[in-house]
């Protein structure tokens, strides 16, 4: 899911203090573009169990925010991260919850981005997916009937649409964290090279690869200047609610976003006919698809109110409104087994993809060391805008990630 909106404002939700003895569970989270239905979640757990959910959510400043949590020792009793790396992260701070009855009710796949040496660390909070999102309308009545997979075939689409005086992207440059999700896609394949996505990521924390030598980067920039070619006049001033809004008007065709977006979509135009591209790769066309994974993770603090926090998880997936809490009201695929299909069309054509067997692909930049996905995001967002050419960029990212993960060790 888009984990970073760097226009949205410092939010806190209180549940209303109950009259009596309910407890007080702390909590931390982001996603503020979730703030109604996090509000309605802790009114329907106070209503049911008496306890109250004292939620702050925040987003662009989260990671700092939670850094100085833990420095200062006032850490929550539930937070939030990404999986992968951040099991690392957190790992001195984190309950496990392996042997949590609870937990044999989720998804095994769901699992895997928070499962370190056969311990869980972290509960899936939403399973999500992205790629590029069009607009059906438009398709059809430009005559496309061929959806596109290759470079070739994206730029054959954009000269059609632009002839017809649509503007074929909506790049969503300003936001640093559209640009890696939009990269990385393309990278995807390129990992078989390497061992696999475990396998490349460690060769970049050892220095035995690069990202100037690995193989398909130049289709990653290739991509990023389609998208820039035919994005409009002002492509570093696009932002979140700029694709959406372009792509619910009609104005735009495609746009690179996830799941999470559709709801924002259809406040604009809520009858909107809309579905997945799958994206062009460094790649054959066979190897185009989707990313999909459970990244959000929810993690309980070990020196907190754990058995509070452990009750509540217990009722998120095992209570009836918990269990339709994220494909009713988040309306996003839930990691709970058994969860209903939500009626969001792009988690429909998510399933209707993996169904097909088109190659969906985990979140792998996750995997890389914490700090690494805004840091390199910022300087794919260097190129974007003019100020670096290929070859400044690629020395840049791996200056960065040098650095990062020198820091980390």
């Amino acid at each position: 899911m888009k984990r970073y909106l760097l226009a949205a404002a410092f939010i806190v939700l209180c549940a209303a203090l109950v009259a009596g003895q309910g407890k007080t569970l702390k909590v931390f989270w982001y996603s503020p573009e979730l703030t109604d239905q996090y509000n309605d979640m802790a009114k329907a757990y106070q209503a049911e169990t008496g306890n109250t959910l004292d939620i702050t959510v925040n987003q662009p400043d989260y990671r700092t925010l939670m850094s100085a949590k833990i420095n200062s020792g006032d850490i929550p009793d539930v937070f939030m991260s990404s999986a992968y790396s951040d099991n690392v992260t957190y790992k001195d701070y984190v309950y496990d919850l392996t042997d949590a009855d609870f937990m044999k009710q989720l998804e095994p796949s769901a699992l895997a981005g928070v499962t370190v040496n056969g311990r869980i660390t972290g509960y899936p909070f939403l399973v999500q997916s992205h790629s590029f999102i069009y607009n059906k309308k438009i398709f059809a009545d430009a005559g496309i009937k061929t959806l596109p997979r290759t470079l070739g075939e994206y730029e054959a689409v954009a000269k059609k649409l632009q002839a017809r005086g649509i503007q074929p992207f909506a790049t969503g440059y300003k936001e640093w964290w559209v640009l890696p999700q939009t990269a990385w896609q393309v990278l995807a394949p390129a990992a078989g090279a390497y061992g696999g996505f475990a396998g490349m990521v460690d060769k970049l924390n050892s220095g035995a690869l690069t990202f100037k030598n690995i193989k398909g980067m130049s289709t990653v920039f290739d991509v990023l200047d389609l998208i820039k070619k035919y994005g409009g006049p002002k492509p570093m001033e696009s932002d979140f609610n700029d694709q959406c809004s372009l792509l619910a008007t009609g104005k735009a065709a495609i746009i690179h976003q996830g799941n999470w977006a559709e709801d924002t979509i259809r406040k604009t135009t809520p009858d909107i006919d809309i579905g997945y591209l799958r994206g062009a790769v460094a790649g054959t066309a066979n190897e185009a698809g989707i990313m999909y994974d459970s990244n959000q993770t929810i993690r309980v603090y070990k020196d907190g109110q754990v058995e509070l926090a452990l009750s509540w998880l217990k009722w998120l997936t095992t209570s009836e409104y918990g269990k339709a809490w994220v494909p009713d009201k988040i309306k996003q695929m839930s990691p709970i087994k058994g969860s209903k299909s939500p009626a969001a069309q792009l988690a429909q054509a998510t399933a209707a993809m993996l169904a097909a067997k088109v190659p969906s692909y985990p979140w792998f930049y996750q995997m890389f060391p914490a700090g690494t996905e805004q840091g390199l995001g910022i300087i794919i967002q260097g190129y974007c805008a003019g100020q670096t050419n290929r070859q400044q960029a690629l020395d840049a990212l791996d200056a960065a990630y040098t650095k990062i993960v020198n820091a980390s060790k």
